[in-house]
């Protein structure tokens, strides 16, 4: 019953207006843990996210994988709460736990009635502190990955996605690393936990919350379950990197032994999210993403679906223009993509595509309404609050020719790395028109 009244509160009454902003207010625990609060609403019912600093960006080599382990196996069981006991917990107060792994960040996050949040928070403060990662537990992820993280065992859209970021950023970058068998022959339950320790600690985590409730009591909460929290290592593993360089056409393949399909990944260059372009450039890539569709599912018919989107994390920011074909239309799809880019960079949209774009994103930021829609839109850890407050008026102030001017800085024809994954076999004379193309394999990854 309490399940259902939760989903009840959050998913099907419109009790937030999506005009309404929210108040921040911040703390900092002893320790160094970083407490957000963003006030909204009247329901009390709140989205507790709890994100450490740990990422992708943080896998040395030899760790690649890492980081994804440790936050697949935080909900495991830990020194407080066995798995069930932890999941029986959760049932009876009608919450469930979502836990991301990112390149930035990784989270546990749960809505949950306000009244049950001390128990909520003694779940995710014992999962982040506290995990067991039992050998059977690890033994079992591990074999898992061994099975399935093989050429001919993996998505040819994942296949795709792992090689652009080695194309891209190479092996000396933890972006462009990837488990392979010697390195998960070699992981161990100790490893595992060393990772841990090192990037889980006090200083490197940010509790944000949103929602109806009272500051001094969840700051209470807070400091009861995450204020004793110490750590072996107490300084922030702090890590950057180069951004990417992008600055030709660039096609590379890798084999998909029987593929029904091929995969195909474009890879370019975009602004960061501090940029002063970047609206214009989330706006232009909106179009982007209409003409594409129109010109290469619906004219063309040469997929089912194509997609291109942001990615944009604290050492990379990128335009990713996915889709899947059918083997026999790979270099017509290619051929169509670079004519739809070549249009577009020539300024080859309407005034009337523009107008509705502006207005399906105003619509969009209106539309937000749930607590946890509010923290992935306002979230102080990612973006710059101020800046997020005044988002659409600054959208409302958009020209036609500021979207025009990105596109001519990011949307470039031969500015682009391309990774194909398909079959070679089938795919084998369409490959051999393709001028330049470099074939990559297993041992790249190694």
């Amino acid at each position: 019953m309490k399940y259902l009244k939760l989903l009840i509160l959050l998913f099907v009454a419109p009790l937030f207006s999506g005009a309404q902003t929210p108040e921040l207010n911040t703390h900092t625990l002893a320790n160094g843990v970083k407490v957000y609060f963003l006030k909204y609403g009247k329901i009390d019912a709140m989205h507790i996210s709890v994100m450490v600093g740990s990422g992708k960006k943080n896998e040395a080599p030899g760790q690649q994988g890492y980081n994804s382990m440790v936050a697949t196996l935080l909900l495991k069981g830990n020194t407080r709460f066995k798995m069930e006991e932890q999941n029986d917990r959760l049932f009876a107060i009608g919450a469930d736990v979502d836990v991301e792994a990112g390149y930035d960040y990784t989270g546990l996050s749960a809505n949950v009635l306000s009244k049950d949040a001390d128990e909520v928070l003694t779940l995710l403060s014992a999962a982040i502190k506290e995990p067991l990662f039992e050998k059977e537990m690890v033994d079992q992820h591990l074999s898992i990955l061994r099975n399935y993280n093989q050429a001919d065992k993996m998505d040819i859209g994942q296949i795709a996605s792992i090689y652009s970021g080695y194309v891209i950023h190479g092996k000396e970058s933890p972006f462009g690393r990837h488990l392979n068998k010697n390195q998960l022959k070699a992981t161990t339950v100790e490893k595992i936990k060393e990772f841990h320790q090192f990037n889980f600690i006090p200083k490197n985590t940010h509790i944000v919350v949103c929602g109806n409730f009272k500051n001094k009591d969840v700051l209470g909460l807070i400091e009861k379950h995450f204020g004793n929290w110490q750590s072996t290592y107490n300084s922030l593993n702090s890590v950057s990197f180069d951004q990417p360089r992008i600055k030709k056409r660039e096609l590379y393949f890798a084999n998909r032994t029987a593929a029904t399909q091929t995969a195909l990944q474009w890879n370019f260059k975009a602004p960061s999210i501090k940029d002063k372009d970047y609206l214009s450039f989330v706006i232009a890539n909106q179009i982007f993403n209409q003409i594409l569709f129109k010109e290469i599912r619906e004219k063309g018919g040469k997929t089912y679906n194509i997609s291109s989107m942001p990615l944009n994390t604290q050492n990379t920011d990128l335009l990713i223009v996915r889709s899947s074909v059918r083997s026999e239309e790979v270099n017509n799809t290619i051929a169509l993509f670079d004519k739809t880019l070549n249009d577009f960079n020539n300024g080859g949209f309407t005034q009337e595509e523009f107008t509705n774009e502006i207005t399906r994103f105003k619509t969009h930021l209106m539309a937000i309404e749930f607590p946890d829609e509010i923290i992935e839109f306002y979230n102080p850890v990612i973006y710059d609050f101020k800046k997020r407050e005044k988002l659409l008026k600054d959208v409302e102030k958009i020209k036609m020719e500021d979207v025009k001017k990105v596109i001519q800085r990011y949307f470039v024809p031969e500015s682009y790395k391309l990774v194909i994954a398909g079959d070679e076999k089938i795919l084998q004379t369409q490959l051999a028109g393709i001028k330049g193309l470099k074939k990559l394999g297993v041992k790249d990854l190694e």
